[in-house]
């Protein structure tokens, strides 16, 4: 593995690939899948971990502030779960046959920017819970219901039409953001030692190179992370591990 110096990328994401077909994301996804089914053990204790911490989450409740500190922790482990994930794969292209303890390998490869990306990532998280509660108050008044009622109920009866809009709105633009700074950054930080900064660059680079690739896989992730949720978290336990390993191959692409 060539190691860079920091500030440094061999050559940038997607600067010299070839026009990305339209359906081609649907190809990464059959790959992951295929990497799953190589080593299911490895997919569905990493599927496991992600479902089970959303599901102490959501039986706190479903206010605003506890579906935003959710995203926050996801956007905080997600990208080191979803390392191990991207290892496996990089490790079945090299012929090798991964398992649980070598994929956490990718972890500390490049841990020094696995976190600092993990924190830039809490941080977008963090600015959607201020932003929008600051919006919220200014234009609506008092986040409604409030946290004692929704502890152990259901918000949705509760708050008004206008406030989950621009809640969710707010949310929305910070998701593409998130989306674009991140699309291969993770890959990119194992597979070439690419800082966080010099990571979360590249992805722009190659979301800029392929912008309606890059947005059908972003909408088939939305799509199958909203499967999983309506299966009550249960769908995520192999939906996050085949789009784990598909990350792997969706940087392949997109960086060549």
């Amino acid at each position: 593995m060539k190691t860079l110096h920091p500030g440094t990328l061999p050559s940038h994401p997607g600067h010299g690939a070839t026009h990305i077909r339209f359906g081609e994301p649907f190809r990464w996804l059959s790959h992951g899948f295929g990497d799953f089914l190589r080593t299911p053990s490895v997919g569905l204790v990493y599927g496991l971990m992600v479902t089970v911490m959303g599901w102490l989450v959501l039986a706190l409740g479903n206010h605003p502030y506890f579906i935003a500190a959710a995203v926050s922790g996801f956007l905080l482990v997600g990208p080191i779960l979803g390392a191990g994930l991207i290892e496996a794969s990089r490790a079945m292209e090299a012929g090798d046959t991964p398992t649980v303890d070598t994929s956490l390998r990718g972890l500390g490869r490049n841990r020094s920017a696995l976190e600092r990306f993990a924190m830039a990532s809490l941080a977008l998280a963090a600015a959607w819970l201020v932003v929008s509660t600051v919006v919220l108050n200014a234009t609506l008044g008092p986040i409604a219901p409030n946290v004692e009622r929704t502890l152990w109920d259901s918000a949705l009866p509760m708050m008004s039409s206008s406030q989950w809009l621009a809640w969710a709105g707010i949310g929305g633009v910070l998701a593409v953001v998130g989306y674009a700074l991140s699309v291969i950054a993770v890959p990119l930080m194992l597979d070439r030692h690419a800082s966080a900064g010099d990571a979360m660059r590249g992805s722009l680079r190659a979301v800029a190179r392929h912008p309606l690739a890059s947005a059908e896989w972003a909408l088939l992730i939305a799509l199958l992370t909203a499967i999983g949720i309506a299966t009550a978290l249960v769908g995520l336990i192999v939906l996050y591990p085949v789009l784990g390993h598909a990350s792997w191959h969706a940087y392949r692409a997109l960086r060549e």
